[in-house]
């Protein structure tokens, strides 16, 4: 099955954090993600939603994704 795009980023960005990562930097992320296919909206939902869940947090400044 095809997932949605949030949970296809959100995968991609654990696999960005590599095994036992905590965070990724957002300006790599968005890089990889956009080479991927995915718009910055689909990004800025998906990081809205996941922390919304207190799975993830963006720093204030917006350089650094961290899993919780």
């Amino acid at each position: 099955r095809c997932p949605r795009p949030s949970e296809a980023i959100f995968g991609i960005l654990r696999d960005l954090g590599g095994p036992g990562g905590r965070s990724v930097p957002l300006p790599h992320a968005l890089e990889v993600l956009g080479a991927r296919g995915f718009t910055p909206g689909q990004v800025s939902a998906a990081l809205d939603e996941y922390e919304a869940l207190n799975i993830l947090q963006v720093n204030p400044s917006r350089t650094r994704v961290t899993f919780v």
